[in-house]
């Protein structure tokens, strides 16, 4: 017999599914709490004992979606891919999504900041800070990027750069304008912190 933890995590898992099924058919706007809960089999109270709002149960879907996309592209890098490659590789498209979705975009952020010195209670698997964290300390293993600085300190900045530049971005979405705003970021950063020939020779 299943444990109540299992139920409720069984349901929410409908939530989830039936959600995102919803919001790729639909759209998100076009989509009602009442439409995911009756989709899910569950009543429509039961959908608040998981979510306060819909927009949480789409940062939900959003991290479901990501959280393949995170595994896949570790196992790229420890192969031997650029883990600095990469991390442009995921900016960009994280920006494209955010202009594709650019109505939830800013909500969206503001949610994601909710969880901020929650980290004890995350799947990390599923949060784009711990993603970023794996690639930097990838990145130091591989020598792009200097080892004596905290790769979490790392991944801090660069997810900070990224709520800026969505919640400006937000304010007047224009189309193609994320990512160049993300990228100037990354380059100020990255000089920074890149590895220099001159930096070697001095070690």
């Amino acid at each position: 017999m299943a444990t109540q933890a299992e139920r409720k995590a069984r349901t929410k898992r409908q939530l989830i599914d039936a959600a995102k099924t919803l919001f790729e058919q639909y759209g998100y706007d076009a989509v009602s709490v009442a439409q995911i809960v009756k989709a899910a089999d569950v009543a429509k109270g039961t959908f608040y004992q998981h979510y306060e709002t819909k927009i949480d149960v789409l940062a939900d879907v959003a991290r479901d979606e990501g959280a393949d996309k995170f595994k896949e592209a570790l196992e790229t890098v420890r192969q031997g891919a650029s883990a600095l490659g990469m991390l442009e590789h995921f900016l960009k498209n994280q920006c494209q999504w955010f202009e594709r979705n650019e109505k939830v975009a800013e909500t969206l952020i503001m949610n994601a900041l909710k969880t901020v010195g929650q980290e004890k209670n995350l799947d990390k698997n599923r949060h784009s800070r711990y993603f970023q964290t794996a690639l930097m300390k990838l990145a130091q293993q591989q020598g792009e990027v200097r080892d004596d600085i905290d790769a979490r300190e790392m991944a801090k900045v660069i997810g900070g750069a990224v709520v800026i530049s969505v919640l400006a971005w937000a304010k007047d979405p224009q189309p193609n304008t994320l990512y160049p705003s993300v990228q100037e970021s990354l380059k100020i950063f990255l000089q920074g912190v890149q590895i220099r020939n001159g930096d070697q020779d001095e070690q």
